[in-house]
């Protein structure tokens, strides 16, 4: 099955929790090193953000939406590969700073958080 995190995602984000959230990523972007890719298959106002490892350090895609769909398992395969990290500070951000997020937790952990 591979390491993994899973998410709760229990309502929308509102759109000042969505900007903090964008605001976040493209931080995160800023202080990688060389470990994330964004996918640029959507415009920048879309409601969307996704990004996965580069190269050979990539595995699944991570998707952070700002609607809540019909989705109620969500979750993303790293691999422990080290994109890993940067997956795992966007779910303790969103769950710290919004409401939209009601658990998470990984592989590691044995409890929701």
């Amino acid at each position: 099955m591979g390491y993994t995190n899973y998410w709760t995602q229990t309502r929308d984000f509102t759109n000042d929790e969505w900007t903090k959230v964008k605001r976040e990523y493209e931080w995160l972007l800023e202080m990688d090193d060389g470990h994330i890719i964004r996918d640029e298959t959507y415009p920048d106002d879309y409601d969307l953000i996704i990004f996965n490892g580069k190269s050979e350090l990539s595995h699944e895609t991570m998707i952070i939406r700002k609607r809540k769909n019909n989705e109620d398992f969500l979750f993303c395969k790293t691999a422990r590969k080290p994109y890993d990290i940067a997956v795992w500070h966007m779910l303790g951000f969103i769950k710290s700073n919004t409401g939209a997020y009601s658990e998470i937790r990984r592989d590691d952990f044995g409890d929701w958080a």
